[in-house]
């Protein structure tokens, strides 16, 4: 019987979640929202010089602010890095594009970016940049605005795939 109970107490051991350090770039639930998807926050985010928006923000899609964010994580592999920018929606509105992006190069600080009479010139699709969208097709939803340093990413979901416009 004592080995019975020595077993099981060692499976809820094993299945207890790991203590991880306190989160210091966002909210603890968009922290353990980022881990649920294989990711952990970006801890070195405000490590650099000058202004720069934190690396999550809410209220991108319809709806109530608070029901959506989109936030920046990273993965480690070994000494390599590779960012993520996740949609996360708690609302009726969902995301039409994958709510995972793998990203290229670091991560700039967020905003919700909302003018309609900004089309789709000079973007390209983020999964095969020698591809474009139409150039006269205008904004219908929010896009996400990525940036630092001057370097800015906009982000916006077009016909279900990512498309980016890079401006420096």
């Amino acid at each position: 019987m004592k080995r019975l109970g020595f077993v099981l107490l060692t499976l809820v051991i094993c299945h207890l979640p790991v203590v991880t350090e306190p989160s210091v770039t966002m909210p603890v639930e968009l922290s353990a929202y980022a881990m649920s998807k294989g990711c952990e926050e970006v801890r070195d985010f405000f490590k650099r010089p000058g202004m720069v928006n934190p690396p999550y923000v809410y209220g991108y899609l319809e709806g109530r602010r608070e029901g959506s964010a989109v936030l920046w994580c990273e993965r480690r592999e070994g000494e390599s890095r590779r960012f993520r920018l996740i949609v996360m929606s708690r609302g009726k509105t969902e995301p039409r594009c994958p709510l995972v992006l793998e990203w290229q190069g670091y991560p700039g600080g967020l905003s919700v970016f909302s003018d309609r009479r900004t089309t789709l010139d000079g973007f390209v699709y983020v999964n095969d940049p020698r591809r474009r969208p139409p150039p006269k097709v205008r904004l219908t939803e929010n896009a996400i605005l990525s940036e630092y340093d001057g370097v800015q990413n906009l982000l916006y979901c077009y016909r279900g795939e990512w498309v980016v416009r890079q401006t420096d």
